[in-house]
């Protein structure tokens, strides 16, 4: 008996805002992969979609890591955005999961 297990993975593109063509040469180029070698034949991958998000701070729940820079979302927030890093504020500051006390809920 199988199972069907979806996998998502996630890329950071940083984009001049002049280059719009940009956006859809990379969709472009990652759709022509559909189907993707596995060493196991067991295992047979196939792309099944991809979206592309701006990150805005200012108007979604995202934001630089205050320590190390890494793009995180505030799960102790609505609106979480799948695909980050889990965050939260600490001491005022928005960290991600590597960067809170290891004490703290959201820790890694």
């Amino acid at each position: 008996m199988k199972k069907t297990v979806l996998v998502n993975i996630s890329y950071y593109v940083e984009i001049d805002e002049s280059e719009n063509e940009l956006s859809q040469k990379i969709q472009r180029k990652l759709c022509e992969n559909r189907i993707l070698e596995s060493d196991d034949e067991n295992v047979f991958l196939k792309w099944n979609q991809s979206s592309f998000k701006v990150l805005n701070p200012q108007i979604m729940n995202c934001g630089r890591c205050a320590n190390c820079g890494c793009w995180t979302t505030d799960m102790e927030k609505h609106n979480a955005i799948f695909g980050l890093d889990n965050g939260a504020v600490h001491n005022n500051k928005l960290l991600c999961d590597e960067c809170l006390p290891p004490d703290h809920k959201w820790a890694f």
